[in-house]
């Protein structure tokens, strides 16, 4: 068996679940103004403050940090010092999944996320150690999956050898590379040997095959992991195979948090939206971030809406189409306060309109049936445009335009409409 040093660093974190949970607590913790630009990896001695934020998550200072850094290290949080804690596109994902209660969506994101960062993840003997560009180093994965013998195994006696054969340390690695194998799910432990399961096929032959590109720089394979199928990303279209398999296999549709859309997956991490999403967190409640988190939001929920109606008005007998005279309409509106399905960013909340229908429809002048029919306010009158009138009117009782995917608005959403903004 060939080796590469025999001496796999690992920083000695854990991989499991139940620590990403506690940086989860810590990361909705670090959005409280009182802990903007707080630095949660300073000294721990006499600072009340880092007490108080470890607390949170019912840790000592000096074990949230260590956690802290292992998902940055993991690729579930961006790497920096300070408050707030920033989710990746793969940790967004991931949270977004998980609180909406999809679990086996969710474990399914935790397990890419972990087995992307081992696959570009790179050791050396110098000072530094270890790297996210696989140019900076060895890499364990590649080295493991091209050592494999022939029914795709290793013993655990070979694998403790080529893991901390050479060792000079006190303490061995290889507990923790083995835990964060089985984790990432593309290994299983049977009968003293760890097997590959077959997971990834596309992306672990690429890994097998993979020589780093030296054009790409540390920050490049930052946001890579960040984002793994971003234009630069080695590994973009095996990537995306394996999100629209999980799309598939959860029956992923529409799924909603405050903000953060989850499906089709390949569209929400993609950055070939339409519009560019810059890096906020949208669980911020800092209002230096508000202004700008709404925006995006909004921005990105107008787009979906208007490919939804394939960019043709929804009132029956509107004409407008192109995305040029088009606007997406709340039914809900945006500024009132989450009393019951998330709606401000919830892709049945929304109309494709055009903006003189947009205006009357803001306006309380019609309104929609529970069962998707238009209905014409008590004061219809007073819209001066004849056209719009026209419009409207010859529109009543009938049910809006379908869209593409053959839904249609929650009736929550309509019933709120109907009750505070419709003039009846």
């Amino acid at each position: 068996m060939a080796s590469i040093n025999g001496d796999w660093f690992h920083s000695r974190s854990s991989s499991n679940l139940g620590e990403l949970l506690a940086v989860r607590t810590l990361v909705i913790e670090s959005q409280k103004l009182e802990y903007i630009g707080f630095g949660w990896s300073g000294g721990r001695q006499g600072n009340q403050r880092m007490y108080q934020f470890a607390s949170v998550a019912g840790i000592e200072p000096s074990t949230m940090q260590t956690k802290i850094r292992a998902m940055i290290r993991y690729g579930f949080v961006k790497d920096g010092t300070t408050c707030p804690l920033i989710w990746t596109r793969m940790g967004s994902l991931w949270n977004d999944l998980y609180t909406v209660g999809n679990y086996a969506a969710a474990k399914q994101i935790f397990e890419l996320t972990l087995s992307i960062s081992l696959a570009i993840y790179a050791f050396n003997n110098t000072q530094q150690q270890f790297s996210i560009n696989p140019a900076n180093g060895d890499m364990p994965l590649k080295f493991l999956f091209n050592n494999l013998d022939g029914n795709n195994s290793i013993s655990l006696q070979v694998f403790d050898a080529i893991v901390d054969g050479n060792t000079t340390r006190i303490g061995k690695n290889t507990s923790y590379w083995k835990r964060d194998l089985l984790n990432s799910g593309l290994f299983q432990q049977t009968d003293g040997n760890l097997i590959y399961t077959n997971r990834y096929a596309s992306f672990v032959n690429e890994i097998r095959n993979f020589v780093p590109n030296p054009m790409l720089n540390d920050a490049d394979w930052g946001a890579i992991r960040d984002n793994p199928i971003i234009e630069i990303s080695p590994f973009k279209d095996s990537i995306r195979e394996i999100f629209e398999i999980i799309t598939q296999e959860q029956n992923i549709e529409e799924q909603i948090t405050d903000g953060i859309l989850t499906a089709p997956l390949v569209d929400v991490i993609s950055e070939q939206e339409e519009v560019a999403i810059p890096e906020l967190d949208i669980l911020s409640t800092d209002i230096r971030f508000a202004n700008s988190t709404r925006r995006v939001r909004n921005s990105t929920w107008a787009i979906r809406i208007k490919k939804k109606y394939n960019y043709i008005c929804a009132m029956p007998n509107c004409d407008v189409t192109g995305q040029m005279f088009l606007e997406s309409a709340h039914i809900k509106p945006d500024n009132v306060d989450e009393d019951g399905t998330p709606h401000r960013a919830h892709i049945l909340n929304g109309l494709c309109l055009c903006r003189h229908c947009h205006i009357a429809f803001d306006r309380g002048y019609f309104s929609l049936t529970d069962n998707h029919r238009i209905i014409t306010s008590t004061r219809f009158s007073e819209i001066v445009d004849q056209n719009l009138k026209t419009v409207i009117l010859s529109s009543n009782d009938l049910q809006i335009k379908n869209r593409v995917d053959n839904r249609l608005p929650l009736v929550e959403f309509i019933q709120y409409h109907r009750t505070v903004k419709f003039h009846n």
